[in-house]
């Protein structure tokens, strides 16, 4: 009788391997463009969040996409969560550095950066729909460099 390798014992196991692997916690991944690279304070980057199927308990990350140079240290941002049936509201002040005290960017890239918030507590009732906005809180009207803005909104497992 023949002994199966290790190699068909893998191949026998990758369905099943494939099947747990699509058991993401990810509700939704979503960039916006920011106009032409000019991110003015009265730009508010909203996200449409459809009704939920389930309550949600879980996480919400700001995405963050940069020109290499965006000429600031960090970036102070205004998130607010809005549901509808039961109404809901909330509004967390973010402040994330994009730079050490050298100057230097904490992510790597050449062209571009990808930079991504702490994570805020996010929770949707079953039925809910809402959304969420967000906008800068810097003392310049215009930040410049930055060309997208997004969401991830995770459950807990």
């Amino acid at each position: 009788m023949m002994r199966p390798s290790i190699f068909h014992l893998f191949i026998a196991s990758f369905p099943y391997i494939l099947l747990s692997a699509c058991t993401d916690s990810k509700l939704l991944h979503s960039y916006k463009p920011l106009p032409a690279g000019v991110w003015e304070r009265r730009d508010t980057m909203s996200f449409d969040l459809p009704q939920a199927k389930e309550d949600v308990n879980g996480t919400l990350t700001i995405g963050l996409r940069s020109i290499a140079h965006v000429g600031i240290q960090d970036v102070v941002l205004a998130v607010e969560q809005c549901f509808e049936n039961p109404c809901s509201y909330r509004q967390d002040t973010v402040r994330y550095p994009l730079t050490n005290t050298q100057g230097d960017a904490l992510v790597k890239g050449v062209n571009f950066r990808q930079y991504e918030t702490q994570q805020l507590p996010i929770c949707i009732k079953k039925g809910q729909s809402g959304s969420v906005r967000i906008h800068h809180l810097m003392r310049r009207e215009d930040i410049f460099g930055f060309t997208e803005i997004g969401i991830k909104i995770e459950k807990h497992q």
